[in-house]
């Protein structure tokens, strides 16, 4: 049997959470691939092949927010596990994402532990998924 690797992308337009998610999801999931980006815009292009394990991705972001990324990507790859982290304290952004195809909502700031819990939770998720369409 062979150790999955988890694999994920964090997409967010503030670097200094971009640097601490990436640590802190490096250290405590290793061994752990995370790949960051500072802007949706090449996103739906990386998850197209299904690379990912899960997504990571801010809802206010520029050029475009995290629910339209979260459609596009779902359009490409209909079974991309995603997160969507937001800040904004309107409560039907959770109900919003979870519409578009989140498979969570976590709300900044955020608590390390449940993050660390809800993406293991969707990497053997993942795991799974891929496992019975071998």
């Amino acid at each position: 049997m062979s150790l999955h690797i988890p694999r994920i992308l964090l997409v967010d337009d503030d670097p200094a959470l971009l640097h601490c998610l990436c640590d802190l999801l490096t250290y405590r999931l290793r061994p752990a691939v995370v790949i960051v980006q500072a802007s949706s815009d090449h996103v739906v292009a990386d998850v197209t092949d299904g690379h990912y394990d899960v997504v990571v991705c801010d809802f206010k972001m520029p050029h475009q927010d995290g629910l339209a990324v979260i459609r596009q990507v779902k359009a490409v790859n209909p079974g991309q596990r995603i997160i969507l982290i937001t800040g904004c304290i309107d409560e039907s952004i959770e109900q919003q994402g979870h519409q578009q195809g989140a498979d969570a909502v976590l709300r900044k700031p955020f608590d390390c532990d449940e993050v660390v819990r809800v993406i293991q939770s969707l990497v053997r998720l993942h795991a799974a998924s891929v496992s019975r369409h071998r």
